[in-house]
């Protein structure tokens, strides 16, 4: 499952990141395949929260996966990954939009 996030979001990446190369002069397409594990994030997070002896909930029941596969955590992922990379020194918007594209992927693959 792992491996077809990342072919899935690697075949989006050259597409986005050639034709944005030749518009912006800029390749960020990395965003995309680095952000195509975003919403499985949701694995790692209840694992890492149950051994910190944290309960965080969500619906009233512990965090597992397929918490995160919705479109209110890729809008929240999509803004703190461009907030991250603008101290990088990357522009706002071109993070924000591949981040995006990046998670949204995921809505793709499964419809």
């Amino acid at each position: 499952m792992l491996f077809e996030h990342l072919i899935y979001s690697t075949a989006i990446a050259i597409i986005a990141g050639m034709l944005w190369y030749k518009y912006k002069g800029r390749d960020p397409s990395w965003i995309i395949i680095a952000s195509a594990f975003a919403p499985d994030l949701d694995i790692f997070a209840g694992e890492l929260f149950k051994k910190l002896d944290m309960n965080i909930l969500i619906n009233g029941a512990p965090i597992s996966h397929g918490d995160f596969h919705n479109i209110a955590f890729l809008l929240l992922f999509a803004s703190a990954a461009a907030l991250v990379l603008r101290l990088a020194g990357m522009r706002l918007g071109d993070s924000f939009l591949f981040a995006d594209i990046g998670g949204g992927r995921w809505f793709l693959e499964k419809s």
